[in-house]
């Protein structure tokens, strides 16, 4: 065990090691803390006072324990698991069933999930926004990417309705689902919404007719919502309060994953470092297998790493510090987060607008730019897109922010693992009705088989919260230690979790080249 300070007073020892930490985003949550390994009681008239005050503090930096935290029960644990699990049966298209769930760990939770369908069609789209330096910006991208996405996708007959004004026909290009609560947006902040995304919509018609792939068509509405993000940070309407939601929400920043299904295609685009993986069962082996369909955006990426440094030659010592852009930010893409993008001039601008104004933007007043701060953007929102094509054998989609994927040994292939036993003993609750003609040793081994999925079956009817139950522990002391740590720990040893399962339809699939 690697000890990084020893203290000795009488019989007093304390073991000091790194604990595993929340890994935030930015810089302003990435304090270190420490543990207590072992200590020895110590005799009253031999305690030192700075050994108890630094004991005091080493005990508020502690981990959660599973012994000594508040207990709940096993009905209390599942209970807090279940309060934000949704769920919805589908009857049409390529997905079957989708399954979500939360648990937070900022106060407000800073991720946000959005899922649907482009209207009048069985064309799906599933996203999760993680954000930092607070929820504003993944919470624009939840109200509007969607939407900027159809307008991507949109024919011309389409294109035309909306360029005619029609408000209320962008308000319907999305049929989101049940597991989808959309939060109700002001008019004002509606309206500009409006004519950024009108301005989208003209600009679309003037460019169609040219060819575009699905994959520049997304990459189009991505880049496209990030630069109307950024443009509306601009705008002061004389109203106060309006700018200066418009300028937190660019300020902000967030990272996001979104899975389009058209058939039997399969694209997912990527800004950041949330994950998808497809799980798949192998017949053969009776086995399941991970398919990771996204790339982190971080600075582990050579890949990554290597895109921003031919993009800012000789700053390649500068903007990447210990990890970070800038040693504040983690991701290497992002929405939002203009901070990293506007010219110098511009963010010195906004320092000297809030320093004039005695109750407004004062937040902005202290903002210091990076060292160096020569060629911006740093930062951009252009997704990496991968294209997959579903095969029977591909029984699922997982989406998940880093708060899932950052948790203690799990992995892709576990994520799939847990998803794909879970889903094997869901399926065996229903009669068995064996098919005609077919041979007694066949029933034998469909029952055998039934009667081990059974063993497998979980506390959670929804995947999602079977998840987040195993990300949290394999006990049930540690989940009740991991669910009382106070507000001010809890980013210490855990992000905000969000999960998105979708199942594939798979008689859709078998039959899709009868069908089509």
């Amino acid at each position: 065990m690697l000890k990084i300070g020893q203290f000795r007073q009488s019989s007093l020892r304390l073991y000091l090691t790194p604990i595993k930490r929340f890994r935030s985003k930015s810089k302003r949550n990435s304090k270190c803390a420490i543990s207590v390994i072992g200590l020895s009681e110590v005799p009253h008239h031999g305690r030192c006072h700075s050994y108890m005050q630094l004991f005091h503090k080493l005990r508020l930096a502690h981990g959660p324990d599973p012994v000594e935290s508040p207990r709940l029960t096993p009905h209390m644990v599942t209970a807090i698991l279940r309060m934000n699990e949704t769920a919805a049966q589908l009857s049409k298209g390529a997905v079957k069933e989708v399954q979500c769930n939360q648990l937070p760990a900022n106060k407000p939770i800073e991720d946000r999930h959005v899922e649907g369908r482009l209207a009048g069609t069985d064309k799906y789209l599933f996203g999760v926004f993680d954000g930092h330096s607070g929820c504003a910006c993944a919470q624009a991208l939840k109200d509007r990417l969607f939407q900027y996405m159809a307008v991507s996708m949109a024919d011309i007959n389409l294109l035309n309705k909306l360029y005619q004004g029609k408000e209320i026909v962008a308000s319907q290009l999305i049929e989101y689902l049940s597991t989808t609560a959309m939060d109700d947006i002001s008019p004002d902040l509606a309206s500009i919404h409006w004519q950024s995304l009108y301005q989208f919509v003209n600009d679309s018609l003037d460019m169609h007719g040219m060819e575009s792939t699905v994959e520049e068509a997304v990459t189009s509405s991505f880049l496209r919502l990030d630069q109307d993000i950024s443009t509306e940070a601009n705008f002061h309407p004389g109203d106060e309060g309006l700018s200066e939601d418009l300028i937190n929400i660019a300020f902000s920043g967030a990272v996001g994953c979104v899975a389009f299904i058209d058939g039997l295609d399969l694209y997912v685009a990527n800004v950041g470092d949330s994950q998808a993986v497809v799980g798949s069962h192998s017949s053969d082996s009776d086995s399941w297998e991970a398919t990771t369909l996204s790339n982190k955006h971080d600075s582990q990426n050579e890949r990554e790493v290597q895109r921003l440094c031919l993009r800012h030659p000789n700053e390649s010592s500068n903007i990447l510090r210990a990890g970070r852009l800038f040693g504040e930010l983690m991701p290497l893409r992002a929405f939002g987060d203009v901070r990293y993008k506007w010219q110098k001039r511009d963010l010195i601008h906004l320092t000297n607008l809030a320093s004039q104004n005695s109750n407004f933007l004062t937040a902005y007043r202290d903002m210091k730019l990076p060292n160096n701060y020569r060629t911006p953007p740093y930062l951009d929102a252009e997704p990496e897109i991968i294209h997959y094509r579903l095969s029977p054998k591909d029984r699922f989609l997982i989406l998940a922010s880093d708060g899932l994927w950052d948790s203690d040994g799990m992995t892709v292939e576990k994520a799939v693992s847990l998803v794909g036993h879970h889903t094997e003993g869901q399926q065996v609750l229903g009669p068995y009705r064996p098919p005609e003609n077919v041979l007694l040793g066949e029933i034998s081994a469909t029952l055998r088989k039934r009667k081990e999925s059974i063993a497998k079956r979980a506390i959670d009817d929804n995947v999602a919260t079977h998840l987040v139950r195993h990300a949290l522990g394999l006990e049930h002391g540690c989940i009740s230690a991991q669910l009382t740590l106070p507000e001010k720990l809890v980013r210490y040893y855990r992000d905000d979790i969000t999960i998105t399962v979708v199942h594939f339809n798979q008689e859709y699939i078998k039959n899709f080249g009868v069908l089509h």
